[in-house]
């Protein structure tokens, strides 16, 4: 296996990794010298005043070394920038406002790509066009301007020759961006990707290769076949991602402005402008077909393996699911039978049992009930998965549903202490609901309420409506829920992480179960408000619509002074 090589770029320009440089200074360096190495190379390739080409690589190397570094590279860039043009340059003057111009280009293309979320990795369509629209066609009108201005005023051009120049500045800073920096990303390491093998190593470079030489031999003659050459590119693309099609790209482009230069091939009898648009349509259409093919088939195999991914996962949960209720079925019996022989032995039904044996009777019935409990919430889970509509909608009113709630937390509230408040509207709350469902919802609440607090728990349920809902609150004084988990304790088997309450038994389903029986009615459960001093549930459901096509009067329409009734501990 290979593909350790790919980790060198970003070892040289972060310093991270075995190649670590040994400090800033060090790291700059590098960069102002492969700057400045790759402009003296572009500068072979200048087309107007020595020192304008159709292709500027060090762009491709500035904007790279932003991205991975930071915007602290810049002072390289500019140093590597004047060095550059110094000795070209109209003047030192001239130089440093030319370097300028250069350092701000890919400074503001960096910016541009970040606030339109530019990935490294180069693997979205939206990657694709942000590095082309805004990098490479945007950011490098900067630098264009800038060094043709200074050019136009220094008198090395003429006014006319100012929209010439400007267009070949800024399409060959423009393809730095498109070829140059893709394939410098291309170097950088990504874990997605597996490595390379030796044999798709030389797989790769027998396309290159092939790129190369049937490029050359597509510019050497004038019958413009030069685009005969995208399915080699377009292969690499598909085969090897950015990391065969960048390289393939910024080989083609190669051949393709060496031509132009030397006047080879459909070069031979054009004009200046005529040979910057010719090569710079074949550099646009290789970079365009090179990386945007390799991000749309990045694209393409992350939306397979997302879609891979949840198949299984629903798979999985189906099965899932269809064991829980098989598991749950299957129990329901033994736990039934065990519960009614243990009844049978705590009431004498059996005959007279011994007053030993009254406490262990008392807690297998409790431990029953609680394993009735989970089968229960186990079953109801399997059943809302099954997307089963609510049974038995009936013409309910809701004060009696919450009334009669809060009478079956008696008990356990007057063992505890507790005391809940029952606030109840003035006039009848109608809704098409399963009484059973709701008054689990509220039995739930409740029993959280009287479950999740650290102090004598005090709980209030309430009933009201606005004009198209019924609203059941249940506030508690409670431990409360942060705001980041407000959602997920609706999640099926969430439970919290308060080492308080680590032992208190459960499924974690109860809230799941509430919310999805709500949602079945046509309305949400949520949590309005809380706080370490507690919190607030409210369950929303439709109110029925009476038979003129209106709802009942919200409460701050009808008589205020509801019913308000307190259960202590004392019941």
């Amino acid at each position: 296996m290979i593909g350790k090589p790919h980790g060198i770029m970003r070892s040289i320009l972060s310093g991270s990794g075995e190649h670590r440089l040994s400090s800033d200074v060090t790291r700059l360096a590098v960069v102002a010298v492969l700057y400045w190495l790759t402009a003296r190379l572009g500068l072979n390739f200048a087309l107007v005043h020595g020192q304008v080409t159709p292709i500027w690589p060090p762009t491709g190397i500035a904007l790279v070394a932003i991205l991975v570094v930071g915007r602290r590279v810049w002072p390289a860039i500019a140093l590597a920038a004047f060095a550059v043009n110094l000795p070209i340059g109209p003047s030192p003057l001239g130089a440093a406002l030319i370097a300028a111009g250069n350092t701000l280009a890919p400074l503001v293309s960096a910016q541009l790509l970040s606030w339109a979320g530019f990935r490294l990795e180069l693997d979205r369509l939206r990657d694709a066009m942000a590095i082309t629209l805004l990098a490479a066609l945007g950011g490098m009108s900067i630098s264009a301007t800038v060094g043709s201005s200074v050019l136009l005023f220094s008198g090395s051009i003429v006014p006319s020759s100012f929209w010439p120049t400007w267009a070949v500045w800024w399409a060959g800073d423009a393809m730095g961006v498109l070829l140059v920096a893709p394939f410098l990303l291309s170097l950088l390491p990504r874990p997605s990707l597996p490595a390379l093998t030796w044999r798709r190593a030389a797989e790769l470079a027998g396309l290159l290769v092939a790129t190369a030489i049937v490029t050359d031999l597509l510019f050497q003659n004038p019958l413009q076949l030069e685009y005969l050459v995208f399915p080699l590119i377009m292969v690499a693309a598909w085969r090897f991602r950015l990391r065969g099609a960048a390289p393939a790209a910024l080989i083609a482009s190669g051949v393709a402005v060496w031509s132009a230069v030397h006047g080879t091939g459909p070069f031979a009898t054009e004009t200046l402008v005529q040979k910057m648009v010719t090569l710079q349509v074949f550099n646009v259409c290789v970079a365009l077909a090179s990386f945007v093919l390799a991000s749309f088939v990045d694209t393409r195999e992350r939306a397979q393996e997302i879609t891979r991914r949840y198949v299984t996962a629903q798979a999985a949960n189906e099965a899932k699911s269809n064991f829980l209720n098989m598991a749950a079925h299957e129990l329901r019996t033994p736990i039934t039978v065990l519960t009614g022989y243990l009844s049978m032995l705590s009431e004498g039904s059996l005959g007279r049992t011994p007053e030993k044996w009254a406490k262990p009777l008392a807690i297998l019935i409790a431990k029953t009930r609680e394993l009735d409990k989970l089968v229960t919430d186990l079953l109801q889970a399997s059943r809302l998965e099954a997307d089963i509509p609510p049974q038995r909608l009936t013409q309910v009113d809701l004060r009696t549903v919450a009334a009669e709630a809060v009478e079956r937390a008696r008990p356990r509230a007057g063992l505890l202490g507790a005391a809940i408040s029952l606030d109840l509207a003035a006039h009848p709350v109608l809704a098409e609901a399963d009484p059973e469902q709701i008054g689990r919802i509220l039995d739930n609440l409740i029993n959280n309420g009287l479950t999740y607090t650290a102090r004598s728990p005090r709980l209030s349920v309430a009933v009201s409506s606005d004009q198209e809902r019924a609203l059941m609150r249940v506030a508690d004084n409670g431990v409360g829920v942060p705001v980041d988990q407000h959602e997920r304790i609706f999640e099926r088997f969430h439970r919290t992480n308060d080492p308080a309450f680590v032992n208190v038994p459960g499924t974690g389903l109860g809230l799941y179960i509430s919310r999805q029986l709500a949602a079945g009615h046509g309305g949400s459960l949520m949590i309005e408000g809380s706080e370490d001093v507690g919190t607030v549930f409210v369950l929303a459901v439709p109110l029925m619509k009476a038979k003129s096509g209106e709802v009942a009067a919200p409460d701050s329409e009808l008589a205020t002074g509801a019913p308000t009734q307190e259960l202590d501990a004392a019941g």
